[in-house]
């Protein structure tokens, strides 16, 4: 077994009974020192992603107020297209009697007339 081996053994609590007291303390304090090292580390990692998560929720917050303005100026422009439609259906409707009227008043035309000679004796 490599010294590199046994090291790793030892980090990971196996194998302890073959070392001395001095080398158990000496373990010891690596091991806390590593424990800080990973701490730190692990700290810093989840300060970025905070920082990550926070730009995210700002960039999120812009496009939903710009999808709530968005909301609201096509609610508008759709109540104006339904007043538009609504003016148009109205005028198309009125445009359709008239000429129903015209219409009639073309075939209620006056009788043919005929010739009526009268002569007084």
């Amino acid at each position: 077994m490599t010294q590199s081996e046994k090291t790793y053994k030892h980090m990971i609590g196996e194998d302890l009974e073959l070392l001395n007291f001095k080398e158990l303390q000496c373990l010891e304090k690596k091991i806390k020192l590593s424990v800080r090292k990973i701490h730190s580390r692990k700290e810093k990692m989840l300060l970025e992603h905070i920082r990550s998560l926070k730009v995210k929720e700002k960039s999120l917050t812009v496009e939903n107020a710009n999808l709530v303005n968005k909301e609201k100026s096509l609610t508008v422009e759709n109540a104006n297209l339904a007043k538009r439609i609504e003016k148009s259906r109205t005028q198309h409707f009125n445009i359709d009697i008239m000429e129903g009227v015209t219409n009639d008043l073309e075939t209620q035309q006056d009788p043919p007339q005929t010739d009526l000679n009268l002569v007084l004796s």
